[in-house]
């Protein structure tokens, strides 16, 4: 973990086993291994929307459902979102240019639908990590298997967060997104992702100083 990325990032490194190399998008649930291309997808969607959606269902679904376990910390939530989400990628799959890269297109829906479900409720209920069974998509943490304590510090750190700061930093530190990346899937400027992420680090930084 380079020491430019600061408490938060390695807080979040260590609790939710990203792997090495922050910039390349790396993250502990790979990619199906016949994941389509981009183009494959939209061409795809043109013709049959229905089958679109299976080839993204089948490609994505882990990855997108990873995420928001992590952002909302409730295995039931999570799967509810997602489906949501997935359910909103098909209405929306007719909106798709050549331009569009389908990964980030589908951070953008789901985690809009994750956001509007934590506005909504007002208050979230962020269960006790220990209390969630592991999910097979939910990412270990090599080497840091026994440290619930650490991983239920960062989640309660998460969600004294506003959730697009929580999101912000989970995009940047944990899926490897860029703030330029970041300001695409939150329709955002890049001043608003450098705020947001900027906020989120300095929380961290007061919560561990504290610990």
């Amino acid at each position: 973990m380079p020491a430019r990325y600061g408490v938060a990032d390695a807080s979040l490194f260590s609790a939710f086993g990203a792997g090495e190399g922050i910039a390349a998008n790396a993250v502990g649930v790979p990619l199906a291994a016949d994941a389509p291309s981009d183009a494959q997808v939209i061409a795809l969607a043109r013709e049959d929307p229905a089958a679109a959606l299976d080839v993204i269902y089948k490609a994505y679904r882990a990855r997108i459902y990873s995420f928001l376990l992590r952002f909302l910390g409730d295995a039931e939530l999570a799967a509810d979102v997602a489906q949501e989400a997935f359910t909103k990628t098909y209405k929306t799959l007719p909106t798709l240019t050549r331009d569009h890269k389908v990964l980030p297109w589908l951070y953008r829906i789901a985690g809009n639908t994750a956001i509007d479900h934590v506005r909504r409720r007002k208050r979230v209920t962020w269960v006790r990590l220990s209390d969630v069974r592991r999910s097979a998509d939910e990412p270990g943490s090599a080497g840091h298997e026994g440290d619930v304590g650490e991983r239920e510090h960062v989640q309660a750190t998460l969600r004294k967060l506003p959730p697009e700061n929580a999101m912000a930093l989970l995009l940047h530190a944990v899926e490897g997104y860029s703030y330029n990346e970041i300001a695409e899937i939150q329709g955002c400027t890049m001043t608003a992702v450098r705020s947001r992420i900027a906020r989120a680090r300095e929380a961290f930084r007061r919560e561990y100083a504290t610990k």
